[in-house]
């Protein structure tokens, strides 16, 4: 009987769960820290590109509709391939480490390394610039490949959809959220999309938020499209942890 009775709660649970609402919204502190990371893999027939990037944000302030954060990026590598030449770069290297290629590499990423992204978020996560110090073109497109979930207004339950879309160096990327599951730490959800510059592409991706942060915990996408003739993947895995 108490094991039918333990089976009976879990399964009580399980279709609680399955039938509950959440707003999903961020709940940060001044003062939280949280490292993300991403590692990107590009396969384009003719060249095949590997980059992996870190970025620390810190909470600065908690107002009563908003967050105001910093972001640095603390980590850049990239590895190129294209024939017979290859660019083998990462942040970490020393100078004598790096061919004349990279060099060239490591002097463009480098003003991005020490430039602070100044943003406004909102509880939706949502997020507007203030500033650049210093100002450095690029660096907020390369954040933007990293950048989080805009959560819908009303309250998600399992099979609830929302559409973000995503604006970056003059591309529209529309992202499709359908919630599969959602239990007591976690929100899961399928990622499908398409974009304005890539037409017929094949986009598709899995999102899991932490409830409690309200922050990404991991994300994947996929991204398949063909042209002229050349088939072109693009994957991309983020994670999101507090430091």
């Amino acid at each position: 009987m108490k094991k039918l009775a333990v089976i009976a709660l879990l399964l009580v649970s399980a279709v609680s769960f399955g039938q509950e609402k959440v707003k999903l919204r961020l709940n940060l502190n001044k003062g939280d820290k949280y490292q993300t990371h991403m590692k990107m893999n590009q396969d384009m027939g003719v060249m095949v590109m590997d980059m992996e990037m870190k970025m620390d944000m810190l909470v600065q302030a908690k107002k009563s509709i908003n967050y105001e954060v910093k972001n640095n990026f603390t980590y850049l590598s990239t590895l190129m391939e294209q024939g017979a030449m290859k660019i083998n770069y990462n942040s970490n290297m020393k100078e004598e480490e790096l061919t004349p290629e990279a060099k060239q590499f490591a002097d463009k990423m480098k003003p991005m390394l020490e430039t602070s992204i100044y943003l406004n978020m909102d509880r939706l996560g949502k997020s507007e610039l203030i500033k650049l110090v210093p100002d450095v073109p690029g660096v907020t497109q390369l954040k933007d490949q990293m950048s989080s979930v805009t959560y819908p207004e009303d309250p998600v339950g399992v099979g609830s959809t929302w559409v973000n879309v995503q604006k970056s160096n003059g591309a529209d990327m529309e992202l499709t959220y359908k919630v599969t599951k959602i239990e007591k730490d976690f929100v899961f959800a399928d990622v499908t999309g398409k974009s304005s510059v890539l037409a017929g592409a094949k986009i598709t991706g899995k999102l899991k938020i932490d409830r409690k942060s309200g922050l990404p915990s991991t994300m994947t996408m996929n991204i398949d499209v063909s042209m002229m003739g050349v088939n072109m993947k693009t994957r991309s895995d983020i994670s999101v942890k507090k430091i």
